[in-house]
């Protein structure tokens, strides 16, 4: 995550090709609000460089503008289905082990560490089994009008003093 100071760094390198107008601490504040909240400094230099290497309108690079671009970024990163079969072959994963790969490898972790959770998880598939409920000693109707559960749904005739 980005701190404040790395968003502002951020901001002036985007300041430095428009004539490197000043930045207020509203709007270092609000760039930084508004950027992903999992980005790198160096995801968003780099998003800033690609940004600018291809804009020819003269528009300025904005947080929307970073996010879209990191987030093409890290999308083109993903290995694709294939790659990652080949690779569950390689490392002689099988069935859920496979799967729980497969899917960590498509949230983005590297190979070494999807690898590490896959053989490390018991069963990914697997709910954890039901705690029992307690039981109450009174039945479990306690409205505290001293009426029966019976009583209230007419099951019984109240006792007669």
């Amino acid at each position: 995550m980005l701190t404040l100071k790395e968003s502002t760094l951020v901001l002036a390198k985007i300041r430095v090709h428009h004539g490197n107008a000043p930045i207020t601490d509203l709007e270092a504040r609000t760039f930084h609000e508004e950027l992903r909240s999992d980005l790198t400094l160096q995801e968003a230099l780099e998003a800033v460089k690609r940004f600018y290497a291809d804009n020819s309108t003269g528009r300025w690079c904005g947080s929307g503008d970073i996010n879209g671009i990191v987030r093409k970024l890290r999308n083109g990163a993903k290995p694709s289905e294939a790659q990652i079969g080949r690779e569950c072959e390689r490392l002689g994963l099988v069935e859920d082990q496979a799967w729980l790969y497969r899917r960590q490898r498509m949230m983005g972790r590297s190979p070494d560490e999807s690898r590490r959770v896959a053989l490390t998880a018991r069963d990914p598939l697997r709910l954890p089994s039901a705690k029992p409920k307690r039981r109450r000693e009174d039945g479990g109707f306690n409205p505290g009008l001293g009426v029966a559960l019976d009583e209230v749904l007419a099951t019984r005739r109240p006792a007669e003093s």
